[in-house]
C-alpha cells in the first residue's frame, strides 16, 4: 500500500516557502500524523528532524515557545495558526502520543516501537535515543573503579623512568598514571600539549606492566588523521628508544587505520562486521581526534569492544564537533569542571608525586576520574600571537583577543581592508610556488612524498563552501592566478600540479575522505599521487579516484587533524551561523609558524562570543544514572 501526503495547509506551506523547514523534516511530520494528527506534535517531530540536520542530537522541548516566535516575526500572520506554545502543553501532549515512548530510567533498554522517545524534556527519533544510550550505558560502567591490581611502587618508579620530576604538576605524568588503571580515559589538550607524546609513554607503560602481549591498535576518524597519527607515533617512538627498555616498545604498533577500516564495512550496508555480538580482537584501543567522532560512530564503537578492552580517546574539547549529529567528546568533557575525587587525588598523588587536592570536589561524577587535561602548549613561545590568540579565542575573551589582531606580533597579520580577498588569492598562490617548482621531472614515489610535503606547508581555510568567500570560489580563483603567472596549463579536467581532497571513501583503492592527493606525471601517464598510511607514495589514474574536489582551498571543517606552516584563514564580510568560536580556535590552531587572518573585526569579534551549542541529552542520561545507581 503506498502512501499519499495529504495537501499542506498554509502553515505549512509557508514554513517550507520561507526555508524554515526541509521537505524532510514536513513529510516526516505528515507520515507520521496517520498515527497522531495533533499539529503540535506534528511540528515536534518536524523539529525534531530538523534539529538532527543541524547536528543535534534531540530537539529541546524548551526552546519550543522561542521557535514558534522566530517563526511568528518571521511569516506573515495571515499565513499562521499555531497550536499550543507553552513547554508543558507540548509535553503533555507527546507523553499522550501513541508515536512517543516516554523514559524517565535511560538505562531501561526495552524497545516498544514507537518512533519518537521523549527523556529529560529532550524529543528524539528513537534510533538516535538508543545511540545515545548505548554510549551512556557504557561510560557509566567504565567510570566504575577498576578491578585490575597495579603494583603502586612499581608504577611510581616506572612513571618516574618515563617523566622527568617538575616543579609545577606534570599533566601528562597525570594522564599517564590515570589511564593505567582504568577501562576508559579520554586526554583532551589542544595542540602542542603532547597527547600522542603522553599515549605513546602510556602505551609503553602497559606493555611493561603486562604479563602477556598486548593487542594494541590505533585508529581515527579520517585517513589523514590516522596518517597523522601514524607518523606522530613514530616519532615519539624514536624519541623514547634511549630513554626506556626496548621491550616497551615492541609492542606499541606503527600503524592506524580509520575507524571505518577497524571496525569493519559491509559494501552497501549501515552495519560493521565488528559488533557487539562479534567484538574486535584488541586489548587496548587508542583513538584521536575524537571530537570528529559523531554519535552513530561512538556508540558502535564501543558496542564493538571487548569487555575488558581499554579505550583511551585523544582529541581538543574546544575543536569543532562531529559534522553529523552529536559532540560526544564535549559532552563527556563537560564533567572536567567537576575535578576529581578525593580518593583519585590520593591515588595520583602516590602514583606521581603532585599535589591535586585543589581540584578535588566531593560531588563530582564517578566519570570525572576518567578525564585527563593538558593544559601546557609546548608549541607556541611566550612571544607568539597565534598561541595567545588561540588562547583568548578559546576562553571567549573578546577584549584579549582584539588586543592580540590588532598588535605587531610576527606571526600573526589581520587583513581587513577592502582589498583582503584579492591578498587573500595572492598570498595564496604565492605560498603554493614551491610544491609546483617541484614538477619539473618526471615524479616517482620518492618525489611525491616531497611533493605533497612541500604543498602541505601552506593551506587557505575557509568557513563556506559556495561565493566567492567559500571553497569553490577561492579554488577557481587560485587556479586562475597559477595559469595567468605560468605555474600551470589548466587545459583540461586534470592538470599537472591539481590538488585534490577526497570526498568518499573507497576501501579498495586506500583512499579515504578528507585524504589529498597532487597530480603529477610520471614521465608517460598523469597520475594522482597520495601518501597512504603506510608512509609510502602511491600514484592513481584519475579515472580511478573516487568523489573529489580541488584542495587549494579547503574547510576549516576539513583541516581537522591537519597541521600547516603557513595557515590563510578566510572569513565571510557578512553573519552567519557556521561562524563560531570553535571553527575560529580550529582554524588559529591549524597555524604552526604563521597566520594571517582575512576577516573584519567585527565578524572575528562576533565569532569570539558566539559559541557552538550543540543539544544532547548524554550528560543528563549520565547523571540520572547515577543518581539511580547511588539510590540503590
Amino acid at each position: 500500500m503506498t502512501f499519499t501526503f495529504p495537501a499542506l495547509t498554509p502553515c505549512w506551506q509557508a514554513l517550507l516557502e520561507a526555508r524554515l523547514l526541509r521537505d524532510l523534516d514536513v513529510q516526516l511530520a505528515q507520515l507520521l500524523a496517520r498515527w497522531d494528527a495533533d499539529e503540535s506534535v506534528q511540528l515536534a517531530v518536524a523539529l525534531t528532524s530538523q534539529e538532527l540536520g543541524r547536528g543535534h542530537v534531540c530537539f529541546d522541548l524548551s526552546t519550543w515557545p522561542e521557535r514558534l516566535a522566530q517563526w511568528q516575526a518571521q511569516l506573515s500572520q495571515a499565513a499562521l495558526s499555531w497550536p499550543e506554545t507553552t513547554v508543558a502543553a507540548l509535553d503533555a501532549k507527546l507523553q499522550q502520543s501513541p508515536l512517543v515512548r516516554v523514559i524517565t530510567d535511560p538505562s531501561d533498554a526495552e524497545e516498544q516501537g514507537q518512533p519518537l522517545t521523549l527523556f529529560a524534556g529532550r524529543l528524539y527519533l528513537s534510533r538516535y535515543f538508543r545511540f545515545e544510550q548505548q554510549v551512556a550505558c557504557w561510560l557509566q560502567q567504565a567510570s566504575l573503579p577498576a578491578d585490575n591490581a597495579v603494583n603502586a611502587t612499581e608504577l611510581a618508579a616506572q612513571l618516574r623512568q618515563l617523566f622527568t620530576p617538575q616543579p609545577e604538576t606534570d599533566w601528562q605524568a597525570v594522564a599517564v598514571a590515570t589511564a593505567c588503571e582504568g577501562r576508559f580515559t579520554l586526554i583532551s589538550g589542544g595542540p602542542g600539549t603532547g597527547k600522542t607524546t603522553t599515549v605513546t609513554k602510556l602505551l609503553a607503560l602497559l606493555v611493561a606492566q603486562s604479563e602477556q602481549s598486548l593487542l594494541i591498535r590505533l585508529a581515527a576518524p579520517t585517513g589523514k588523521a590516522a596518517a597523522r597519527l601514524t607518523e606522530s607515533i613514530a616519532k615519539a617512538k624514536t624519541e623514547l628508544a634511549t630513554q626506556v627498555n626496548a621491550d616497551w616498545l615492541e609492542g606499541i604498533p606503527t600503524q592506524a587505520s580509520t575507524l571505518h577500516r577497524l571496525l569493519g564495512v559491509i559494501p552497501g550496508q549501515p552495519e560493521f562486521r565488528h559488533h557487539a555480538q562479534n567484538p574486535l580482537p584488541l586489548d587496548v584501543l587508542v583513538v584521536d581526534e575524537a571530537s570528529m567522532i559523531d554519535l552513530p560512530m561512538m556508540a558502535r564503537l564501543l558496542a564493538a569492544l571487548p569487555p575488558q578492552a581499554r579505550l583511551i580517546l585523544l582529541g581538543d574539547k574546544d575543536q569543532l564537533a562531529s559534522v553529523e549529529a552529536g559532540a560526544v567528546l564535549g559532552d563527556i568533557c563537560r564533567f572536567v569542571a567537576q575535578g576529581i575525587s578525593q580518593p583519585q587525588a590520593e591515588c595520583l598523588q602516590q602514583r606521581t608525586g603532585y599535589d591535586l587536592q585543589p581540584y578535588v570536589q566531593v560531588t563530582g561524577h564517578p566519570l570525572c576520574d576518567r578525564l585527563c587535561l593538558l593544559r601546557k602548549s609546548w608549541r607556541f613561545a611566550a612571544d607568539s600571537g597565534i598561541g595567545k590568540l588561540a588562547e583568548a579565542v578559546n576562553n571567549g575573551d573578546e577584549k584579549t583577543a582584539q588586543a592580540v589582531w590588532t598588535r605587531d606580533y610576527r606571526d600573526i597579520r589581520l587583513h581587513s581592508d577592502e582589498q583582503r580577498l584579492e591578498m587573500a588569492v595572492k598570498l595564496a598562490a604565492e605560498g603554493y610556488h614551491a610544491y609546483l617548482a617541484l614538477l619539473d621531472k618526471p615524479m616517482s614515489a620518492e618525489g611525491a612524498v616531497a611533493l605533497l610535503q612541500a604543498f602541505n606547508q601552506i593551506r587557505l581555510l575557509c568557513a563556506l563552501h559556495d561565493g566567492p568567500w567559500g571553497i569553490n570560489g577561492m579554488n577557481q580563483a587560485i587556479g586562475q592566478r597559477l595559469q595567468t603567472q605560468g605555474r600551470l596549463q589548466m587545459t583540461a579536467d586534470w592538470f599537472a600540479g591539481r590538488p585534490v581532497m577526497i570526498t568518499e571513501n573507497d576501501y579498495g583503492l586506500g583512499l579515504y575522505n578528507g585524504d589529498i592527493g597532487i597530480a603529477a606525471s610520471d614521465g608517460e601517464r598523469l597520475r594522482v599521487w597520495f601518501v597512504l598510511p603506510d608512509g609510502k607514495a602511491h600514484g592513481f589514474l584519475p579515472s580511478r579516484l573516487p568523489a573529489h574536489d580541488t584542495a587549494w582551498a579547503m574547510t576549516v571543517h576539513k583541516s581537522q587533524g591537519s597541521e600547516f606552516t603557513h595557515t590563510l584563514l578566510l572569513l565571510p564580510p557578512e553573519t552567519n551561523p557556521l561562524l563560531t568560536r570553535e571553527l575560529l580556535y580550529t582554524g588559529i590552531t591549524r597555524a604552526r609558524e604563521q597566520l594571517d587572518l582575512f576577516a573584519t573585526p567585527e565578524v572575528l569579534a562576533l565569532m569570539v562570543r558566539k559559541q557552538t551549542e550543540r543539544y544532547s541529552g548524554l550528560v543528563t542520561m549520565l547523571e540520572t544514572m547515577r543518581a539511580l545507581h547511588d539510590a540503590e
